[in-house]
């Protein structure tokens, strides 16, 4: 059981607003907005431009319709009309009316629409105390006082192709509530602020029996709910560890994806475009307390460094499976010695660099349905691995998943996941310094979920233990959410991280905070 101190818990009044002027604001505005309006008036003009293409489309088929009747110009032809819809009186004709304009509104949101949501995000760190030495950033406390907003844009261009783009912003107004002068460079240009497109696609069906999806895209693999063994095509966005689900931790990167069907199976290809590896917690963060900044090499987006996915996706009668292919560059990153200093008198100093090994892996998944479980499972082979303390051999690593859902209960569904990864061929020298590695690794996760109040109030708990028996760490979140209306809801609840052998969970042992968000989506 993890030791506390006594910790106060400052409210608003404690903050230094004096410091937060309205020429403040300005400068933090300026900082977002040419992004933030480069997302909106992408948005708009397309949107603008696709809903003229429709209405044109509209009126060209009016003026064809026009011409072919205006052969019938005869008045007699003109009377007899008059005369048989003489029988029609105003209330029928005001009906008529009122159902072409329902489907001509119908219409127009079939073929445009622009939805999201906005709201506010808190985080309250109640483990850590202010720092001794004055000069180190203050994580105690408000480390996230944050309005958001998120946008997307769907379109329909023809019957068979449509489009999507989104895009999302923020600002953490905690920095600038705190000695903002003391965070690093590197988590002020990380946390403070974002601004970015998100999805930026086209998809259509060419043939009956073809798919394409071309741009910035999320491609989901695998039937597990919060670990990773085949999903290996997106990144991830981990600066809050454990903060956020696997579904929305995804970040889309520029694709080409073709899904050809037959029968009961799919086959998928895919290729990647765009080298990004996942988003890491910045030097100096909270969640990363290393001072000293290394190179991360990152290879470039070319045509040569392109990666590649095939998947064979089978549905049958009770149970499902799918066989997967990947030539991909890690997401996480490892140690490389980039060059050696002979010191007189102190010896051998190695400068490290950061890179990602070009990976391929072969996997499968399974999925099956027994009443009220699902039974599933994932295993993959990954060829490639590199590491700075061996550095004249690749390695391969065996990834093994096994899970089961339980939804019997009313209102409620419990799932547990458990992953090995076996690391063939292991050399002992990869436990020391820098590369840290074992033979085998072990990931356990449970999550609960049970609704209240007729599905209006929401309360979920994920645990994760890392190592055998959770010896390296671990997580527990719990979480309460009530939708005060179908649009608008709030959200409270807190984190707790367990510390273990892993250095990366000693150094989150006081990290424990509570969160707060409030929702409104349009």
């Amino acid at each position: 059981m993890k030791k506390r101190r006594s910790t106060s818990f400052p409210i608003f009044n404690e903050m230094l607003f004096q410091k937060f002027r309205g020429s403040k604001f300005k400068n933090i505005f300026s900082k977002i907005r040419i992004k933030f309006f480069l997302i909106v008036f992408t948005i708009l003009v397309l949107n603008v431009y696709i809903t003229k293409y429709a209405i044109a489309q509209k009126v060209s088929e009016e003026v064809v319709l026009e011409e072919a009747l205006s052969g019938f110009d005869d008045q007699n032809v003109e009377d007899n009309v008059e005369d048989i819809l003489s029988g029609f009186d105003d209330e029928e004709d005001d009906e008529l009316e009122n159902s072409e304009d329902v489907e001509l509104v119908a219409k127009e949101e079939n073929w445009n629409s622009i939805f999201g949501n906005t709201g506010l995000s808190l985080s309250y760190n109640y483990a850590k105390e202010l720092p001794e030495n004055k000069t180190q950033a203050d994580w105690s406390g408000f480390t996230k006082i944050q309005p958001f907003i998120s946008l997307t844009w769907d379109a329909k261009l023809s019957h068979n192709w449509k489009t999507r783009i989104s895009g999302k912003v923020f600002y953490n107004f905690a920095y600038g509530m705190k000695e903002r002068e003391k965070f690093s460079n590197e988590v002020l240009n990380e946390l403070e602020e974002e601004a970015e497109f998100r999805e930026f696609y086209i998809e259509g069906s060419p043939f009956k029996f073809l798919d394409v999806k071309l741009g910035n895209q999320i491609i989901v693999w695998g039937v597990a709910n919060s670990l990773r063994v085949v999903d290996v095509l997106n990144p991830t966005d981990n600066r809050e560890f454990g903060m956020t689900d696997l579904e929305d931790t995804r970040i889309p990167i520029n694709m080409t994806r073709f899904d050809y069907y037959i029968g009961d199976f799919k086959f998928e290809a895919v290729a990647v475009h765009e080298i990004k590896f996942n988003k890491s917690a910045p030097y100096g963060s909270d969640f990363n307390p290393e001072t000293q900044k290394i190179n991360d090499v990152i290879p470039e987006s070319n045509r040569e460094n392109t990666e590649y996915g095939l998947a064979l996706i089978g549905t049958f009668k009770g149970w499902d499976a799918s066989l997967h292919w990947a030539q991909f560059f890690e997401d996480t990153n490892h140690f490389k010695i980039s060059s050696i200093t002979i010191i007189p008198g102190i010896g051998v100093i190695p400068s490290y660099e950061m890179h990602h090994s070009r990976l391929t892996m072969a996997g499968m998944t399974l999925s099956i349905p027994s009443g009220n479980y699902l039974l599933k499972a994932e295993a993959a082979k990954l060829h490639g691995f590199e590491f700075a303390l061996v550095a004249d051999k690749t390695f391969s690593r065996l990834d093994l998943l096994f899970g089961i859902e339980y939804s019997g209960l009313s209102e409620t569904s419990v799932s547990i996941e458990s992953a090995l990864q076996y690391l063939n061929d292991f050399d002992f020298r990869l436990e020391g310094f820098p590369d840290y590695k074992r033979e085998e690794s072990y990931v356990n996760s449970f999550s609960f979920a049970q609704d209240y109040l007729n599905k209006t109030l929401h309360f979920d708990i994920l645990g994760m233990m890392i190592g055998k028996s959770g010896r390296d760490g671990g997580i527990n979140r719990f979480s309460l959410k009530y939708d005060i209306f179908d649009a608008f809801s709030v959200k409270g609840g807190v984190m707790i991280y367990q510390s273990g052998e892993s250095s990366y969970f000693k150094s989150l042992n006081e990290n424990d905070r509570f969160f707060f968000e409030v929702r409104y989506s349009f």
